[in-house]
């Protein structure tokens, strides 16, 4: 992506291309807009890697906690994983739900049973 602009700060134009799932760009997909103003919302990749490194856990081909949807244990069976760093970046309210689930598993593996909803 490039910006123009006019000599004196404000932006004028940008120049923008798809990009592949490696971040390689698109070649033929080039394009340039006028614009008065630009917003960048720049994501979210992954979690960071301090908890899962020590810890050996596996990650997902998108470098997220390998867990799986209900069942939220990793690779390491004593360490569970819910919300954006299994899933990667998405509504509050999912990571929320999942947090909830994922304690009804920790619940489970701890106790033996959950009478958590």
């Amino acid at each position: 992506m490039a910006f123009h602009g006019d000599g004196n700060g404000r932006v004028k134009s940008l120049t923008a291309a798809e990009y592949d799932e490696k971040f390689q760009k698109v070649e033929g997909t080039e394009r340039s807009y006028d614009a008065d103003l630009v917003l960048l919302a720049m994501g979210f990749r992954s979690p960071e890697h301090y908890v899962s490194e020590p810890l050996g856990l596996e990650l997902d081909q998108r470098s997220n906690y390998q867990a799986e949807k209900g069942v939220y244990r990793t690779s390491n069976s004593k360490v569970f994983a819910a919300g954006d760093c299994r899933s990667g970046q998405s509504l509050v309210v999912r990571a929320i739900n999942e947090g909830r689930e994922a304690a009804r598993e920790v619940d489970r593996f701890l106790s033996g049973t959950t009478e958590l909803p």
